[in-house]
């Protein structure tokens, strides 16, 4: 009997040192030393179908690249998953976006023309409190109502002052980085405030490069925290390789070959291959979690590259800043192996305003606007097997960064009108040209002498297009005024909704004042925002 009693005695104990030990291994992966789960390297494949079939979303927006910085251009820079994308989706030869930053993202976001939202000339700066309306329907939000998670890891730049223009009021239900632009990789201030959170709340990541964070935030994203039964639209808005320019020292000498002066051509390149890296990270993720199949990807990014910098946008004309083909034609690279064949190319023309309505109808969900979308459905242009052409024109302007200076153009169909207006102290300069940009896609041959008929027809065009710009929109401040002075921490700034008045103030100009204030205006813009 006592022989028995012993051996259930041990049983127990060793049944108990089990559930210990259990107990002690489930509690180290969720401790933070082993939650570090965004090395897809480290994460058991996954490969079993999805549980759900609506495909899901990435968008991958580099910042300032160059046109022809990525391998498969034939740059010296390591681009091997960029490259990847290029092999394995269809290449957007024609992809047009805005030459600067906030225009950029908030056509992208909307489907608007930034041209009616304010947005248009110049990037909101962390001095300025403008920020796109409210009012202007974004495109996660479309995306949440058909049922997706939705998830942004990166750069905003479309508004920080108050709550309703944050990216968690805008359609994204998880939110990890900056609000503002000219974010340092190593500190994360911007003017000096802290910039770094998540969902509302500063993060600390001392000895970190911003880039790595943005890639392994994203993997997390896609390894731990999304709900693997809803599909998810994840946004990835890079900093890199904006200014400024600083790269890890042990990456900058993988390109010891180039020099950084006059212009730093070697923290270019390594800032570019940092995000390589990065958006390899999240390859990897979907690969290891059997999404790669049913994942449409969309990378691009928001302006051409600045020389300065050390860009390249090669054999394009100009770059950011300008409306020459070198700051507004992006190209673009859309994988989605289940439906579209990889390592072609399609030369139809896309706008970065098409491309919520595009993924849309991609994706057969219904947009929530109710304001009417400026871009278009290219879904058949992009899948169909011959160039399509785009209807209606295409805008693009910037006034930055000298006061005053306005860089123009005016796309239309074969035809492109550049212009460039200096409102000088006490006199208007403009220089015109005409290209024929089908014939002629560098930009080499200025046609305007010979056309004048067609410049003044395509001139008007332009005045009636820039006579939309709200007057208190954006413009050039790249200075803040002597009385400013930047938060400490830009996450703990916001101003609640709740501390808001419920309806925005113009009044001012309401009623009779208005109309007689816009008679006088005339084309110079709108008094009020529409």
């Amino acid at each position: 009997m006592m022989f028995r009693t012993s051996i259930l005695f041990l049983a127990v104990l060793f049944l108990a040192s089990c559930n210990s030990e259990s107990s002690s291994r489930q509690f180290d992966a969720e401790s933070p030393a082993q939650s570090v789960q965004s090395d897809p390297k480290s994460i058991s494949p996954q490969m079993s179908e999805p549980r759900y079939k609506l495909p899901n979303v990435v968008i991958l927006l580099a910042d300032d690249l160059g046109w022809g910085d990525v391998g498969f251009r034939g740059s010296d820079i390591e681009t091997p998953n960029i490259d990847r994308l290029a092999t394995e989706g269809l290449t957007l030869d024609r992809l047009y976006v805005m030459p600067i930053c906030t225009p950029t993202r908030s056509a992208l976001m909307t489907a608007r023309d930034p041209m009616k939202l304010g947005s248009v000339y110049a990037g909101f700066q962390p001095w300025q409190n403008g920020g796109i309306s409210p009012e202007e329907h974004f495109m996660p939000q479309s995306f949440q109502a058909a049922g997706y998670q939705t998830a942004m890891i990166g750069k905003w730049h479309l508004g920080h002052t108050t709550e309703p223009l944050v990216p968690n009021m805008r359609g994204f239900d998880h939110f990890v980085g900056h609000l503002n632009t000219q974010v340092d990789y190593f500190d994360f201030t911007s003017a000096n405030g802290y910039d770094l959170q998540e969902n509302g709340q500063s993060i600390i990541r001392e000895g970190r490069y911003a880039t790595d964070i943005h890639g392994e935030e994203a993997a997390k994203y896609i390894n731990e925290l999304r709900d693997p039964n809803k599909p998810f639209f994840l946004y990835v808005p890079f900093l890199a390789p904006h200014s400024p320019m600083q790269a890890p020292e042990e990456l900058e000498s993988k390109y010891a070959s180039r020099r950084n002066l006059p212009t730093k051509k070697r923290t270019y390149a390594a800032m570019v291959d940092s995000m390589d890296q990065a958006i390899g990270r999240i390859l990897s993720s979907l690969d290891h979690n059997g999404l790669t199949e049913n994942t449409i990807i969309l990378f691009f990014s928001d302006n051409g590259g600045l020389k300065a910098f050390g860009a390249d946008n090669g054999p394009l004309r100009g770059g950011k800043l300008e409306t020459f083909e070198g700051g507004v034609r992006v190209g673009g690279i859309l994988r989605w192996p289940a439906k579209i064949q990889g390592g072609e190319t399609n030369d139809s023309v896309v706008s970065v305003l098409d491309i919520f309505p595009t993924l849309a109808a991609a994706t057969k969900i219904e947009p929530q606007n109710v304001k009417k979308m400026d871009g278009e459905n290219r879904w058949p242009a992009i899948t169909g097997s011959k160039v399509s052409p785009r209807n209606g024109d295409l805008y693009f302007a910037s006034n930055s960064p000298i006061f005053n200076k306005y860089h123009l153009s005016v796309l239309e169909q074969k035809w492109k009108l550049v212009q460039i207006i200096d409102h000088k102290s006490q006199s208007t300069e403009v220089e015109s040209f005409l290209f024929d940009i089908e014939n002629d896609p560098y930009e080499k041959t200025n046609l305007a002498d010979a056309n004048p008929a067609q410049v003044e027809r395509m001139s008007a065009k332009i005045t009636k297009w820039r006579a939309q710009h709200p007057i208190n929109g954006v413009r050039v401040a790249l200075i803040p005024h002597p009385g400013w002075r930047a938060p400490v921490d830009y996450a703990q700034s916001v101003i609640p909704a709740e501390e808001l008045q419920e309806d925005g103030f113009d009044n001012y100009v309401s009623g009779m004042r208005g109309k007689i204030l816009q008679k006088r205006h005339g084309n110079k813009g709108k008094i009020t925002y529409d």
